[in-house]
């Protein structure tokens, strides 16, 4: 049980080991990928808050252009029909220039929808001149009251024309920070650009713009800071750690003002933290099967080995003679055949009893392996009776090196008794077309000829 406990633990080890490395080695081609489509989605936030404010600058020109031209002239409709119009102090009337602006809006939804009309953005002109609010479209102020307070709209979105220095105004655009809406209740930012007439600020067109409509800031917090030149606001992930260590691309908002966007690395980390889970179990179990199919491989040779194997001397067996390797040893090289024959076994057995007759079977069998090769194939076919196939090996040789085999058998005492035993051959070699049985009944009789001469 230890043992496989441990076995089991080792394997785990090793597939930690890989996944950690595999997993590492996926983080270093995804963290380009990530930072690449993470700066992409940025980008994509950013053009729009530049074509907003191009679309904001050519609309504050356009009603700036609009009021001087028809001023002194008495405006009737079309009107601003869409959306609706937010008052203070119930003051419903409209001023002269209020209704030029409303009629050119009211164009401006006929001609240009997709623009004015866009979901998740609301357009609307802030008249300074009688507290008026007219919007592209309808939006309910909290608690159903319908009169605005455009002071307090000033002072909680920080982008009221009327209330900025000439510094901020240079470009025509001021650009708010990130701030939670009181109607919607939804992060949004305001972009605003006046409307002049006479160097008097008569109102503003503006535009919210609200995050929700760019899905990657979702869970991010909007940090306001101070920075060299201006205002800064960092927009940024705070679940994950080490927040410090991150890639940061700036986006140059307006002339005071900097977006920062902060991809924090630990972002790879954990967002990939499945794989290296998934890699973990994924390994454990290839590697644990690996482990298994080893063992079962490692069963199965040693019971191919056991079944071609003699058991008592380790030798081959008759099985071996259907093996491939000796059939093509037969084609390629030809084969040299020796029968050998224990001489007088059977009295070892009778004298000394079948446990030293063993021993005189294992003794010609550590002979053969001694004075044969490595590649010939030695083979007890039972008995005290023995086979040598020697690949490529022609039939002087083979004599030459079955006399050997004789002497080394009969130079070595064996056993406790010291006994001495000797053995007979008889050698031949494959002929051209000839089968294995047949050189080896040839092999065969050339030994029992022997035996015969041996001992007239």
């Amino acid at each position: 049980m230890r043992t496989q406990t441990k076995k089991y633990a080792i394997i785990v080890c090793k597939a930690t080991l890989l996944s950690f490395g595999l997993y590492a080695m996926v983080l270093v081609k995804a963290v380009d990928k990530l930072v690449e489509n993470e700066v992409a989605q940025f980008h994509l936030f950013t053009k729009s808050i530049t074509d907003y404010k191009s679309t904001l600058y050519l609309l504050g020109v356009l009603f700036e252009a609009e009021i001087k031209a028809t001023h002194t002239s008495e405006q009737y409709g079309p009107y601003l029909k869409s959306g609706k119009i937010y008052a203070a102090d119930n003051k419903s009337g409209f001023t002269i220039n209020e209704r030029i602006v409303s009629m050119t809006a009211n164009r401006l939804l006929l001609n240009m929808p997709e623009v004015t009309m866009a979901e998740e953005v609301l357009f609307y002109y802030r008249s300074y001149e009688s507290d008026k609010i007219m919007a592209t479209q309808s939006f309910e102020l909290a608690n159903g009251i319908r009169p605005v307070s455009l002071e307090k709209m000033c002072n909680e979105s920080m982008t009221c024309t009327k209330y900025s220095n000439e510094d901020d105004l240079k470009n025509r655009l001021i650009i708010s920070n990130i701030y939670r809406d009181n109607v919607t209740d939804q992060p949004i930012m305001t972009i605003s650009s006046p409307v002049y007439f006479e160097k008097e600020i008569l109102g503003d067109i503006n535009v919210d713009v609200y995050l929700r409509k760019f899905p990657f800031l979702e869970n991010k917090e909007f940090i306001d800071s101070e920075a060299e030149h201006g205002r800064q606001i960092v927009l940024e992930d705070m679940r994950y750690p080490f927040i410090d260590h991150a890639y940061s691309i700036d986006y140059l908002a307006d002339d005071n003002f900097v977006i920062t966007y902060r991809i924090p690395y630990s972002k790879i980390v954990t967002d990939y933290g499945w794989l290296f889970i998934g890699l973990i179990i994924l390994l454990t179990y290839v590697m644990n099967r690996l482990d298994e199919l080893k063992v079962k491989r490692e069963k199965l040779k040693i019971a191919e080995v056991a079944i071609r194997k003699d058991e008592l001397t380790g030798l081959y067996n008759r099985t071996i003679l259907k093996d491939s390797a000796i059939k093509y040893a037969m084609e390629k090289q030809g084969i040299a055949v020796i029968a050998i024959d224990g001489d007088k076994v059977k009295a070892v057995n009778d004298n000394y009893g079948h446990h030293v007759g063993d021993e005189a079977i294992i003794h010609i069998a550590n002979s053969m392996r001694r004075c044969f090769r490595e590649s010939d194939y030695l083979i007890r076919s039972g008995g005290d009776e023995f086979i040598a196939i020697l690949p490529g090996c022609t039939l002087l040789a083979a004599e030459k090196v079955a006399k050997k085999f004789a002497d080394e058998v009969t130079s070595k005492p064996f056993g406790a008794e010291s006994l001495t035993l000797e053995v007979s051959f008889g050698c031949t070699v494959l002929r051209e077309h000839e089968s294995l049985d047949s050189v080896l009944k040839r092999a065969d009789a050339s030994l029992y000829l022997a035996k015969e001469h041996k001992y007239e």
